[in-house]
């Protein structure tokens, strides 16, 4: 597997794929700085039918989870010649939001800022008004982020789901530990009851967001995406396992999720 180092590196090889793949929108939403010059903040779309699930993909808001950026270009790279979910669904993507911090290896952007915390806020990061500009407005039956756990061995996933509708949660653990992927069992996962490898924080505090910054997931819930999925890969093991983690769980995802589309 080629991994990038540079995020315009990365980001070239992504316009590259989204263009071979006829996404209609691919396209700059501002020039980051970074420690090496500029790398564009990027969002690539591509709509097939209006009433096929709309779904927002969104990696590398964290400079430090480079796996969930590679992901995204793997995904992309797998459709060229062979189109299978990008046919069925209409995708929006930010797939590098921390042009920076990818650089620097660090959780937060050059000015160390956490930019996950940072939605919602007056005045937030530059990168973040980028994205809730493009946002506003805007609802998707659902949305993925791809991220990466830095103290763990084993993969978890947040999933905010409406209450008449079944979890998809379980059907992620199930095709990643039939590959033979780890899962982090333990029963309390970043202070929040788990289970199995899910967490489900029903109650989401929005006074205590609304204090510190709320995380891209609770905006987007928030403001009428009824179901997020944040995916955690385990940084502790091999890069293109993480990867390949990532792959598959949005591919569960988006599979189950047309199907429940097609049965309507």
């Amino acid at each position: 597997m080629e991994i990038f180092h540079d995020p315009n590196a990365l980001c070239l090889s992504i316009v590259k794929a989204a263009k071979e793949l006829d996404f209609q929108r691919v396209r700059t939403l501002m020039s980051v700085e970074t420690d090496k010059g500029l790398c564009p903040l990027l969002q690539i779309s591509r709509k097939t039918d209006p009433g096929f699930p709309r779904i927002l993909l969104s990696a590398g808001i964290h400079g430090d989870e480079p796996a969930g950026p590679h992901a995204v270009l793997e995904l992309l790279r797998s459709e060229i010649g062979n189109p299978g979910f990008s046919n069925l669904i209409n995708l929006t993507s930010f797939p590098l939001i921390n042009p920076s911090g990818f650089l620097n290896k660090t959780r937060t952007n050059r000015e160390e800022i956490d930019l996950n915390r940072e939605f919602a806020k007056g005045h937030p990061s530059p990168e973040i008004r980028c994205l809730m500009d493009v946002l506003r407005n805007r609802t998707f039956e659902l949305s993925i982020e791809f991220h990466e756990d830095v103290d763990t061995k084993g993969f978890y996933l947040y999933e905010h789901f409406p209450d008449h509708k079944e979890p998809i949660g379980p059907e992620v653990i199930s095709a990643l530990e039939g590959s033979g992927f780890p899962i982090l069992k333990d029963p309390v996962i970043e202070g929040m009851p788990a289970h199995n490898g899910i967490i489900h924080p029903r109650r989401m505090r929005r006074v205590k967001f609304r204090r510190h910054g709320w995380p891209e997931a609770l905006y987007l819930y928030r403001h009428g995406t009824r179901r997020t999925f944040t995916l955690e890969t385990p940084a502790l093991i091999d890069f293109s396992s993480r990867v390949q983690m990532h792959v598959l769980a949005f591919r569960t995802i988006v599979s189950t999720v047309v199907k429940e589309h097609q049965s309507r």
